[in-house]
């Protein structure tokens, strides 16, 4: 056999090694992509179209200065939805300074008139449809396990906060006169154990306590085809901003307007970085220690059935969390804890 022959089989057996390495690259990269958590995923649309109603919750206007109205941004084809005690206000933010505006800073950003936002409710409802059926579009909401959820309202509206709590939240709670009068709700607002049967059961629509599933229609939830989770927001929150491109220039909403910029002294620092010093599992460490401290074994079960839609749905796949061990205490009957 000649050198010329010995040298075509040599490649030849060359280029049958790449291809095969590459084959398994591909694989594992395609691996990888399947079983990343922070690949967003697609559910099975329904055969039938959903119709926007005006009725919806998504399209309704309400007077307060927070509602479940989405907010949408053309640019990167983007809906959001803002989901209290899930870092909302600082996603509002984000959305804010993506228009490009210097209002992004302000202490008023929940004020419409302020943010300059553009909202679902903003276009008509046909407009509003296409937007909301569209696959190109992307419809992200960023949730949060309600256990810890619901304690981080109640340290934040109840005890840090407690004197708006009572001028606003105790007053109302009052004047329902449901389960007790103002004065019941001054004199214990500073209980978990209050807040979790009087309060919320009295003012069940409050968007820092409501359930996540009930923020958004029931037959809007297989269209949101971007689930991130609080339990390791900086990184989903990276990987979300990064997904959603302009269609002016290509450039990611990360590149522009997420890497840098959010500090306000040298504006090096990227998007959430204060709070980059929790990786999951500290933050996993950090809830487990404030669980704990505010939760009984009847407590917790009474979050689980309160909030079952939460903890139930094809959409959040929470981790478990179990406070404490649920074989170490009686199942409790309806609302008593």
């Amino acid at each position: 056999m000649g050198p010329r022959n010995l040298i075509l089989i040599a490649f030849g057996s060359f280029l049958l090694i790449c291809l095969s390495f590459g084959a398994v690259y591909l694989q594992y990269n395609q691996d990888e992509i399947e079983t990343s958590p922070f690949v967003s995923k697609s559910h099975v649309l329904p055969q039938v179209k959903a119709e926007l109603d005006p009725n919806d919750i998504i399209y309704q206007t309400r007077k307060d200065k927070k509602s479940y109205i989405p907010v949408v941004n053309e640019e990167y084809k983007t809906v959001f939805f803002f989901i209290g005690k899930c870092a909302s206000t600082e996603w509002k933010r984000m959305f804010v300074r993506m228009m490009g505006s210097a209002e992004w800073n302000t202490h008023a950003i929940h004020q419409k008139e302020v943010n300059g936002l553009k909202w679902l409710n903003d276009y008509s409802l046909e407009e509003a449809q296409q937007i909301m059926t569209n696959p190109e579009w992307t419809k992200a909401v960023f949730v949060r396990h309600p256990k810890d959820r619901i304690l981080s309202s109640f340290l934040d509206k109840a005890v840090r906060h407690s004197e708006q709590f009572i001028e606003t939240t105790c007053k109302k709670y009052g004047n329902l006169g449901k389960h007790g009068d103002e004065q019941t709700c001054i004199a214990h607002h500073l209980e978990f154990k209050f807040f979790l049967q009087n309060i919320i059961s009295t003012i069940p629509t409050n968007g820092n306590w409501m359930q996540i599933y009930d923020q958004i229609d029931a037959k809007w939830w297989p269209y949101v085809n971007y689930v991130g989770h609080m339990d390791d927001l900086t990184k989903d929150a990276q990987h979300f901003l990064q997904s959603i491109i302009s269609v002016k220039d290509g450039v990611s909403a990360w590149e522009r307007w997420g890497k840098t910029g959010w500090d306000l002294i040298n504006g090096t620092s990227s998007f959430l970085n204060h709070l980059a010093q929790y990786d999951k599992l500290e933050y996993q460490r950090v809830t487990e220690k404030k669980l704990h401290k505010y939760y009984n074994p009847w407590l917790e079960r009474y979050v689980e059935r309160k909030y079952s839609k939460d903890l139930n749905n094809t959409y959040f796949q929470f981790s478990p969390v179990e406070v404490f061990p649920h074989t170490d205490f009686a199942e409790f009957e309806g609302d008593k804890i």
